[in-house]
């Protein structure tokens, strides 16, 4: 039973495979599960050596989305639609008004890792 509460509170589990081979100061967008059904729109970035995962979608408004590729300065993820920042490890903006981005919790296993929308 306490596992069962255990992950009602991290949120479901979806496995991201081959997430050791994203290099340092890039990011990686992609779809988990299905996004009308409890999955999510991620962007995983590596930044500092750690994984750190957003929902794809700007906080800004649903019409942007987050590069995948080399992420700015090797340090922020990037809307093109409305040029704005975000830091990864926060979810924050910089340099900009605007709210912070969703982030998810995320563990590694092994090459793969494994995240909770």
């Amino acid at each position: 039973m306490f596992k069962r509460l255990k992950q009602l509170f991290r949120g479901r589990p979806f496995r991201v495979e081959g997430i050791a081979a994203l290099e340092e100061g890039h990011a990686r967008a992609m779809l988990v599960g299905d996004p009308f059904n409890g999955g999510a729109e991620i962007v995983l970035a590596r930044v500092d050596g750690e994984i750190h995962v957003l929902d794809s979608l700007c906080p800004h408004a649903a019409d942007g989305h987050f590069n995948d590729g080399p992420l700015v300065e090797g340090r922020y993820v990037y809307c093109p639609a409305h040029n704005y920042r975000f830091e990864p490890k926060s979810g924050k903006s910089v340099g900009a008004a605007c709210p912070s981005a969703k982030r998810y919790r995320v563990e590694l296993d092994g090459d793969d890792c494994i995240v909770y929308v």
